[in-house]
C-alpha cells in the first residue's frame, strides 16, 4: 500500500505553470511553483546573502518556459539584474503570490 501512494506522490505533476503577460519583455512568459528542493536551497541563501539580489535571485527559479523549464541559470543573475525593477517587482510579485510565500515566512527566514 505504501510503495504504491510513494508511486502515486512522486508520479504527480504538481508543478503549477502559469502565464504572466510581461508587454515590456515582448509578450507572455510563464512563472512556475518552484520544487521543494529550489525552494529550501533560496531560504537557505537568503540566510547567507540575506537582500542581495532577493528579487532576482527568485525569478531565476521561477521564470520558465510553458513545459515548466527554467529560462535562466543561476549565473545570469547579473544580466537579469540590469532590467527594469519596475517589472521585475511586478512579475517576483506575480511569482512569490503562485509559490504561496508570506510576509510571514519572510520575517522568519531572518530570525535565526
Amino acid at each position: 500500500m505504501a510503495t504504491d501512494l510513494r508511486k502515486r506522490i512522486l508520479a504527480a505533476n504538481d508543478i503549477k505553470v502559469e502565464p504572466v503577460e510581461i508587454p515590456e519583455w515582448g509578450g507572455t512568459y510563464y512563472i512556475k511553483v518552484i520544487s521543494g528542493t529550489d525552494r529550501d536551497a533560496f531560504e537557505e541563501s537568503y540566510a547567507e546573502q540575506k537582500m542581495k539580489a532577493f528579487r532576482v535571485r527568485f525569478l531565476l527559479l521561477a521564470l520558465c518556459d510553458e513545459a515548466g523549464e527554467r529560462i535562466f541559470k543561476d549565473e545570469d543573475s547579473a544580466e537579469l539584474g540590469k532590467k527594469s525593477s519596475v517589472v521585475i517587482n511586478r512579475v517576483f510579485d506575480a511569482a512569490w503570490k503562485v509559490n504561496a510565500f508570506t510576509n510571514e515566512a519572510v520575517e522568519a527566514l531572518g530570525k535565526d
